[in-house]
């Protein structure tokens, strides 16, 4: 099993030291045959501190397992993780329950990121263990939320991805278990995904959920109504069906009007339908909250350009595009107009530029294709 957040952990592995035991060490665990060069096994720092502090002979087999659980649950590609794999069962035949019980201990603490560990450490040992996987998505769940409120946002949504990948693979795999589209419909939710939100959430619901998540369930597919109409309604105007997503998002704009993602496609499906006057009060509406919003400039720009008011239309793309210095979109757009203004010179700036940051995107290869006729 792949983990995406094993980068992060690893420097953590800083906080642990390696002892090389012998061939003919005496190391109290029944069935154990040291290998025949020796084993390195880990302790951790703050173990091996203790130990020098109290002047203590030998090292406690109980160090060395908690020095293994973390290793491998920092490190799932560590050398000798298979030998440690052995040495964990011999130590106890239950050791899954252990890890699982100490995780959640970790957990309830807030200490995440060690409960984290232990839980990655037991799906090292078994990758099957439903109720270790289950735990180890709701702990990355705990973590994304932490990392959120420290606006942290590559660890937010590493934890995320995380989160979302696991909990996909307990569906593929566990297709019953209700708790798994609950929590799926909350990073769905999350991700402004709210047609699977709503899929998910009806599946579990339908699957078995306590009472008080069924409650909660059932409140936020009341609450998510309206954005599943907006979704549909988009996904209709992205694909070119501007006419049919109206008639799902116009009717949300009396409780809505403030919601600039729901004014935007209403003013991009006008603009589809050529309905370019209405198109940019639509867009202004949004920039009068947001004056810098590079999406709604651009979308302004292409209205005034097919209205042939190059002068407003280059005047919306150059605010885009000191917003987004390099986007060669921005930048093909505005070598475009140049042309059509026969500034060919500079036309030809923007798009040799624009094809310096992206030769392999077809519009920008057709627009340098067509200022080299002007050459």
């Amino acid at each position: 099993m792949e983990f995406k957040i094993e980068k992060i952990l690893i420097d953590r592995t800083q906080n642990i030291s390696f002892i090389t035991i012998k061939e003919d060490a005496e190391f109290n665990l029944k069935g154990y045959n040291i290998p025949k060069n020796g084993l390195e096994v880990p302790i951790l720092n703050d173990d091996l501190v203790d130990l020098v502090k109290n002047d203590e002979q030998g090292i406690k087999i109980s160090s060395i397992i908690k020095g293994i659980l973390n290793i491998i649950g920092i490190d799932s590609k560590f050398k000798y993780n298979e030998e440690y794999k052995k040495i964990l069962y011999l130590y106890d035949e239950k050791i899954e329950d252990y890890i699982g019980f100490k995780a959640l201990e970790f957990a309830k603490d807030s200490k995440f990121l060690k409960g984290l560990i232990y839980l990655k450490a037991l799906l090292y040992l078994n990758p099957n263990n439903l109720n270790g996987l289950y735990n180890y998505c709701v702990v990355c769940i705990d973590l994304l939320k932490m990392y959120s409120k420290a606006k942290d946002e590559e660890k937010e949504n590493l934890f995320f991805e995380e989160a979302l990948e696991k909990l996909e693979y307990i569906v593929s795999k566990h297709p019953d278990f209700a708790l798994s589209y609950y929590n799926l419909g909350f990073l769905y939710l999350k991700n402004q995904q709210y047609i699977k939100a709503k899929l998910n959430w009806e599946d579990a619901v339908a699957k078995g959920l306590d009472d008080d998540k069924k409650v909660e369930v059932l409140n936020e597919l009341n609450d998510l109504e309206y954005k599943v109409e907006y979704e549909e309604g988009y996904n209709l105007v992205i694909n070119g069906h501007p006419k049919e997503g109206l008639e799902k998002l116009e009717p949300l704009l009396k409780d809505y009007s403030d919601w600039w993602n729901l004014i935007f496609f209403v003013g991009l499906a006008k603009r589809q339908l050529n309905e370019v006057d209405q198109a940019i009060y639509y867009f202004e509406k949004i920039l009068t909250a947001n004056e810098n919003q590079t999406d709604t400039l651009c979308e302004i720009a292409l209205c005034y350009a097919s209205k042939m008011d190059l002068e407003t239309s280059l005047e919306y793309f150059s605010r885009a595009l000191a917003n987004r210095p390099n986007n060669y979109e921005i930048l093909c757009n505005i070598g475009m107009l140049y042309l059509q203004m026969n500034e060919v010179k500079k036309a030809k700036e923007y798009i040799d530029y624009a094809y310096e940051l992206n030769p392999n995107d077809q519009i920008t290869v057709s627009c340098k294709m067509e200022i080299e006729k002007y050459i």
